[in-house]
């Protein structure tokens, strides 16, 4: 399995250290704040720091605040669009693999109204942003959806192969939905997976080990329905992502 961690802007010999050491790979996560994305002088500074390491087959976080691609509104529509636009552009910059978006799905929104135009706006503008930037994978994440059959009934109506999913693990965990059926669910469609710990209620990027999830049923899970998926270690400090990157990595020789 290939693993990745986030890299520290601001410590990247560290990073570089442990990318080297365990072979991972980075998901970079500065660009999704949008008050970088507004600081242009700051904004390229970071680019050309990533990009001064040349690397390649990396993946990058793409925005998800206040995202709305089908939102009835143009002006909020054509503000999404333009930010999602400027994750892609990154991604270029930077030569990476694939970009990581949010659901974005308004849970208590429950009318088929709603799913019907979240699904049309979803696929319309990812199949556009496909043929627009070929080379770069697309990956639609569960946010904190209480059902898989969202992400299913969109992946099955754009059935394109550039466009997966990246099931993460903890915020599946929050929800009243047992992992398997979100596995089992989309198992066709996952090519990446974020992991990290939390308490079964809430999201906290927390090391594995120190909350509740199972990982021992993670794994089983993973090499039953996800076993050509790479992982995203997603935890911020360093030490903590290697102290979980090295817990999991036992499953892979079992």
């Amino acid at each position: 399995m290939k693993y990745y961690i986030i890299p520290d802007i601001n410590n990247l010999e560290k990073s570089l250290d442990y990318s080297n050491k365990y072979n991972l790979g980075f998901e970079y996560n500065d660009f999704f704040n949008p008050k970088l994305l507004d600081d242009k002088s700051n904004l390229d500074l970071i680019i050309k720091k990533y990009q001064s390491l040349n690397r390649k087959c990396d993946t990058l976080h793409g925005v998800f605040y206040d995202i709305c691609l089908n939102s009835c509104d143009s002006l909020i529509k054509e503000a999404s669009e333009s930010r999602v636009i400027s994750s892609f552009e990154i991604a270029k910059k930077l030569n990476v693999k694939g970009v990581v978006f949010h659901t974005n799905y308004i849970t208590w929104m429950n009318t088929l109204s709603y799913k019907k135009s979240w699904i049309e706006g979803m696929k319309s503008f990812f199949i556009k942003m496909n043929k627009m930037y070929p080379d770069i994978e697309i990956y639609i994440e569960n946010m904190f959806d209480n059902s898989p059959d969202y992400l299913k009934d969109l992946m099955d109506e754009i059935n394109n192969e550039k466009i997966r999913v990246c099931l993460d693990v903890a915020h599946a965990s929050i929800s009243n939905i047992d992992l398997e059926i979100w596995f089992k669910k989309l198992s066709k469609y996952i090519s990446h997976i974020h992991i990290n710990d939390n308490d079964l209620k809430s999201d906290l990027h927390e090391e594995i080990g120190l909350g509740k999830i199972d990982f021992d049923k993670v794994y089983k899970l993973i090499k039953e329905y996800a076993n050509d998926a790479s992982i995203l270690i997603e935890i911020s400090d360093l030490d903590k992502a290697i102290n979980s990157y090295l817990k999991v990595k036992k499953y892979d020789n079992e």
